[in-house]
């Protein structure tokens, strides 16, 4: 998987960061830029990663979600592995250009289910909300069932969660 042969612009000013229309990202001292995925139609926001400079390029280039994995420390296209990719149906960037916003559509996996996009099983990565109660914060689950088995999915493959 390489990217086509092109660089991003080299950031010379406020001006041309916020107010022009060539593409200048600040990744961080890490060399990653955080991206927020949501679907184009319902605009629920299904998961939030971080990608480098390649599968920034990469995304653009095939229209097809890559990110960069912090816990495998590689790059990564969604789908590779569950078969659930997320086509891109546009691509924001913030005004100072340091964080992304993809607008995707998702396949389907193929062993049944409805499409998702979570690796636990869920459509979103954001299936529990926080609320407050006499004993502290605790986690609700505002999806009530997962939409495929991620055993079915996954197999052996080894979960992608740090503790």
């Amino acid at each position: 998987m390489k990217a086509e042969n092109w660089n991003f612009e080299s950031r010379q000013s406020v001006e041309q960061v916020e107010e022009g229309n060539e593409l200048a990202p600040k990744f961080n001292a890490s060399g990653l830029i955080p991206c927020i995925t949501r679907h184009a139609e319902s605009q629920e926001i299904l998961m939030f990663a971080y990608m480098n400079d390649e599968a920034l390029k990469l995304s653009v280039n095939t229209m097809l979600a890559h990110y960069w994995s912090r816990s495998r420390q590689k790059l990564w296209k969604k789908g590779e592995t569950s078969g659930m990719s997320q086509d891109i149906q546009r691509i924001l960037i913030d005004d100072d250009q340091d964080c992304i916003i993809l607008e995707v559509t998702l396949s389907q996996p193929d062993v049944g289910g409805e499409e998702a996009s979570c690796h636990v099983g869920y459509r979103s990565c954001f299936y529990r909300e926080i609320i407050r109660s006499d004993s502290g914060p605790k986690l609700n689950f505002i999806e009530s069932k997962k939409s495929f088995d991620p055993v079915a999915v996954y197999g052996d493959t080894p979960n992608p969660t740090q503790l």
